[in-house]
């Protein structure tokens, strides 16, 4: 079957509509890094790719066994997270780049089948994260200076390759989860993983991709 992400700012309802879309359609939920691991104080310099891998080795086990799995979360977070945020990266983007290339090239990590990115304004955001008291969100107010560029990277990345990203206005979490669910019952598998990295890799360092020989 195939691996879907769900991908957004904080507070844009990513983990509700994931859990949606499990408890009524039968897809299995990959929790984010922090959610499923615990953190400490002396991590590797690596650990939290590390993590990423991992994710992505429990999403796929999921497929193989014919189901759908949906990231909650995306696990190339780090290039474009690293590439916003590139003063408080504890990693250079030369070194993000090559610990991704190298698993991308190994077949340890592979884009996700189709990305679903949900979207909402920073005020939306806010009265949200007021709303919601279950969890602390951390460091929300700096997360709120990516919700244009992480926005403008997917889009960046939907003109190369349309059929694997869509963007959704985050209105209406159970209109989203039964549309997603719809939708992804047409997803493929793509083979377009490696064309995709480099199309990320491109837009990590500054550089927009070329829309020449797009992507199905």
């Amino acid at each position: 079957m195939t691996i879907l992400c769900l991908e957004g700012p904080s507070a844009v309802g990513k983990t509700t509509v994931c859990t949606l879309l499990q408890a009524e359609h039968g897809f299995e939920r990959i929790p984010e890094v922090n959610e499923l691991f615990v953190r400490s104080a002396h991590e590797p310099l690596f650990w939290y790719f590390e993590r990423q891998v991992e994710r992505w080795r429990m999403a796929h086990a999921i497929s193989s066994s014919g189901r759908i799995a949906v990231l909650d979360g995306d696990p190339f977070q780090p290039l474009w997270y690293n590439a916003i945020f590139a003063q408080d990266a504890a990693q250079s983007m030369p070194d993000t780049l090559a610990f991704y290339r190298e698993q991308v090239e190994r077949g340890s990590l592979r884009v996700p089948d189709k990305y679903y990115v949900l979207t909402a304004t920073p005020q939306q955001l806010h009265a949200r994260k007021s709303a919601d008291t279950s969890r602390s969100r951390r460091n929300f107010d700096k997360h709120l200076q990516m919700v244009a560029p992480q926005l403008a990277w997917f889009t960046a990345l939907k003109e190369l390759a349309p059929g694997c990203m869509s963007i959704l206005q985050a209105d209406d979490a159970q209109g989203l989860a039964d549309a997603i669910g719809r939708d992804a019952l047409a997803v493929t598998q793509h083979n377009a993983s490696a064309r995709l990295f480099e199309a990320m890799a491109a837009l990590a360092q500054g550089i927009h991709p070329s829309p020449h020989g797009r992507l199905p």
